[in-house]
């Protein structure tokens, strides 16, 4: 009954103070609304600014100016790293207007009122009949997001002698977020209850918090993609305050992105449909940019209702996954305006930041169903130009032409090379194509494949005068001669690549501080360096079997994990490498130059011999996968094991033809001469190139 009475009372107390235009200012608000309303909603600037200008908005002003230190931190630190106040103010000036001082007591510092609701405002202003872009009264709220101090000064009402009374007093977050959720006194400002010749209301914001206000253009983009700007008779204006000098006060334009035309879709005729086959009117349009988005306030499609934004998206929340993901989360731009989402009477469908709708309400899955079609259509519309565009962006970055005529003579390789590349390029990874390496790559690949191009478009030549009856000796000494080219290429590739594996290994034999780890990932990836018979053409999937069975053999035995690797991609350091050559499993083991293979190094490898040995005895399909049995072969340059019979069992296994040792200069000079052939003709072909390139 206490609790009840005190209600009361305080109900009592608003209701005379709210019949009285001398009463004191008094903000009934509970802690934790401003909070929950004010603070975690509103982190930027942009955001703060943006519901004041939506307030002169629905005050029927025809012109805002905003008064902010552009490029600025609010807030700075002192010597103990603490935030100090800074001095700067934001302001926002509009000539709406204005409130009475019982006009802010009745209205502006009731907070959590639908003011469309509510007698003596509606959902229209006052005299330009505006539909109002507020509804939950918490915008007053969001300059707490950044700063501690409002200020409101504001001229309304009807005009006396002495001008347009006034109303000015302070919000001070401190004062109002206390543990009490008892009316808060506020302190009324100098002007209060004095006259001013000309209506319109002023917010001023100060003590900050430690956030940042953005440069021009990008605080430009950021107020124009909050809002429509339909009614000709409103104007936002920007004036730096670090500079007030004229040329600094600039008008905010509505966001333009440039799209790709074919891809743009009219949504007046595109309604969307409710589950109950219900038909809600939209505007606006959707399609791709034709850049990548370059800056966050142009990114996805911005829902508006009531000429103020309500959501954005990007892909009108589809699950991760979807087909042509990074492309429509890129390139997907739009405006769509929805008055459905915001209507005066029926569920509340949008955020109170105004950021997002309630998608799982019955008109927001109605809207992601709707946008999800559209995507697809958009998709399919955009999946041509876009490639055209970005072939062209790939040969622009990789100069193909340039590169094709210095390397091959012939013009019909350049065709060919350059053939390959507008095919291969408009599938490039367009996020990569600022990749130098990427593109650099990519253009090798397309270099390599050019005298095979050309060779298959001769022989489709070759056959089409076949039939004709029209070949020459001349259609055939160029068959040859491309023929001869490309065959040249492969083997120059494939010689490429081993010498540089063999160069690689070179440098590292010849190194002091050089880690097992190193060569360990080169002979996965060059497995020939071990044995010259190896080739590509190898059961990797048998490897991958033997891999998994063995790990597993190894740990239930012993405890112990053991890495094997089969391709130089293992993320943990790697004991052995497999490789398949021949019919047999050779798993290396690698000692760093100059390391002597000793009794401790002895002890683990016999371990593994018998590991090894055990695992083929115990799974016999290894034996058919693998007839020629296994073997270790250990690059270690000193045998220097002192325990007698342990070097014994060591030699036993090396005549058996379990081990094979080689000393790394042995191992670099036998690499070197069975591949003498690949040095042999990448030397030709790197001549040959030379000779194309002088000519």
């Amino acid at each position: 009954m206490e609790d009840a009475s005190k209600v009361q009372q305080v109900k009592s107390e608003a209701n005379t103070n709210s019949a009285s235009p001398e009463g004191p200012y008094v903000l009934k608000i509970s802690r934790l609304t401003v909070d929950k309303l004010g603070v975690k909603l509103y982190d930027k600037a942009s955001a703060v600014v943006a519901e004041l200008i939506a307030n002169s908005y629905d005050a029927d002003a025809e012109t805002v100016i905003v008064r902010l230190p552009l490029s600025t931190q609010l807030t700075r630190q002192n010597k103990k790293r603490e935030q100090v106040d800074a001095g700067y103010v934001i302001e926002v000036e509009d000539d709406g207007h204005g409130m009475t001082p019982k006009e802010a007591i009745e209205y502006y510092l009731k907070v959590g009122r639908n003011r469309r609701e509510y007698e003596g405002q509606g959902s229209r202003s006052r005299e330009k009949k505006r539909p109002v872009m507020g509804r939950k009264g918490i915008g007053k709220l969001a300059p707490f997001g950044i700063c501690k101090c409002i200020e409101v000064l504001s001229a309304g009402g009807k005009k006396t002698p002495e001008g347009y009374q006034v109303t000015h007093f302070f919000m001070n977050y401190d004062e109002i977020l206390t543990d009490s959720d008892a009316p808060v006194p506020l302190q009324p400002g100098p002007e209060d209850r004095s006259f001013r010749p000309n209506r319109g209301t002023t917010i001023r914001l100060s003590n900050f918090l430690p956030k940042r206000v953005p440069d021009e253009d990008t605080f430009h983009r950021q107020l124009a993609a909050r809002f429509v700007f339909a009614d000709p008779r409103f104007e936002i204006w920007i004036e730096d305050s670090r500079d007030p000098d004229q040329s600094s006060h600039t008008k905010v334009e509505p966001l333009s992105v440039p799209v790709e035309d074919a891809t743009r879709i009219d949504l007046a005729t595109r309604p969307v449909i409710t589950e109950d086959e219900k038909r809600l009117c939209v505007t606006g349009w959707l399609a791709m940019a034709k850049d990548p988005y370059k800056h966050e306030e142009m990114a996805g499609v911005r829902i508006y209702a009531r000429n103020k934004i309500v959501a954005t998206t990007r892909d009108f929340e589809q699950p991760a996954g979807f087909t042509g993901e990074f492309t429509i989360r890129s390139y997907l731009v739009g405006e769509v305006y929805a008055e459905w989402l915001d209507p005066d009477d029926g569920e509340d469908l949008i955020r109170s930041d105004r950021q997002g709708i309630l998608w799982d309400s019955n008109y927001g899955r109605a809207l992601r169903n709707w946008g999800t079609a559209l995507i697809r259509e958009i998709g399919a519309a955009s999946r041509k130009p876009r490639r055209e565009k970005t072939c062209k962006r790939f040969l622009e970055a990789s100069k193909l032409e340039e590169h094709a005529k210095a390397r091959y003579r012939q013009q019909e390789i350049v065709d060919a090379a350059l053939d390959l590349g507008k095919r291969i390029g408009s599938f490039a990874a367009e996020d990569e194509l600022e990749d130098d390496v990427y593109v650099s790559d990519l253009t090798e690949v397309i270099l390599a494949l050019a005298p095979h191009q050309a060779l298959i478009q001769a022989f489709q030549e070759l056959a089409r005068l076949v039939a004709e009856g029209n070949v020459s000796m001349e259609n055939l000494l160029d068959l040859f001669q491309k023929t001869r080219l490309a065959e040249l290429a492969s083997y120059a590739q494939i010689a490429a690549e081993r010498v540089k594996s063999i160069r690689e290994l070179e440098t590292l034999v010849n190194s002091t501080n050089v880690d097992e780890d190193e060569f360990q990932q080169l002979i996965a990836k060059a497995p020939w360096l071990i044995e010259p018979t190896w080739s590509v053409i190898t059961r990797n999937q048998t490897l991958r079997t033997f891999k998994t069975g063995f790990e597993a053999f190894w740990k239930q035995r012993t405890g112990n994990d053991v890495v094997l690797d089969i391709g130089g991609y293992e993320q943990k350091r790697p004991d052995f490498t497999l490789i398949n050559v021949g019919h047999t499993l050779h798993i290396v083991e690698i000692k760093t130059r100059g390391h002597g293979f000793a009794d401790n190094d002895f002890d683990r490898l016999i371990a593994y011999v018998h590991g090894f040995t055990d695992f083929f005895n115990d799974c016999k399909a290894f034996s058919v996968e693998f007839p020629r049995g296994w073997r270790i072969d250990l690059v270690a340059d000193v045998v220097a094991i002192k325990d007698r019979s342990k070097k014994l069992l060591f030699e036993k296994l090396v005549e058996d033809g379990h081990i094979e040792r080689l000393g790394w200069q042995d191992f670099l000079t036998r690499t070197k001469n069975a591949h003498q052939m690949f040095l042999d003709v990448n030397d030709e072909y790197e001549a040959r190139r030379l000779t194309l390139e002088d000519d």
